[in-house]
């Protein structure tokens, strides 16, 4: 019976080695007809995982790796040119690299808007102040198109609605068409 069992697991140790060895040899074969390029990208990938193991294993850390931000941002930018880049990924998961190419895309995205909305000169202000007060039905829009039909450069409008005077006394309730049309509604 034992003698079966050591046969069995010979048989298979067998079946696993020629199989790995055939999946090494269409590799091999393969490697000869694609392109360059894949064949490029594809080795960055492996030899990317594999400084990043051979760190761990310099420092004697646990067995879960931790990447560094290039590593992280090499693998976005894998994610987005190579087609197959789910077949490279050995060491993380795929939903991992989605979850960089989410922080990295929040961080690019706060870095290019940290400076907020550009300045306008203190002229500009005067002018949308000035328009705004003369016209006080004019809205954001009707101000920016007059201030580039004068031959300005007008910011967007919710800058221009920023600066723009606010009415004192808003416009009592009674004096819009809702009230006028619930009021009227019964009389035919």
């Amino acid at each position: 019976m034992d003698t079966i069992k050591i046969l069995c697991k010979n048989i298979w140790t067998l079946f696993f080695f020629v199989r790995q060895l055939l999946g090494f040899v269409r590799t091999f074969l393969w490697a000869f007809i694609c392109p360059r390029a894949i064949l490029a990208a594809r080795l960055l990938a492996a030899e990317s995982q594999l400084a990043a193991c051979k760190e761990r294993i310099q420092q004697k850390k646990v067995p879960r790796p931790r990447f560094t931000p290039a590593f992280r941002l090499l693998w976005v930018i894998f994610s987005k040119v190579v087609d197959r880049w789910k077949d490279l990924a050995q060491l993380m998961k795929p939903a991992t690299v989605k979850k960089w190419y989410t922080q990295a895309y929040r961080f690019f995205w706060r870095w290019k808007s940290k400076a907020g909305r550009p300045t306008i000169s203190q002229e500009m202000q005067d002018l949308i102040r000035k328009l705004s007060g003369e016209n006080p039905l004019w809205s954001a829009q009707r101000i920016r198109d007059t201030l580039r039909l004068l031959g300005f450069d007008p910011p967007c409008e919710d800058t221009i609605r920023k600066y723009m005077v606010k009415p004192r006394n808003p416009r009592d309730r009674s004096s819009t068409w809702l009230p006028f049309l619930r009021n009227h509604l019964d009389v035919s």
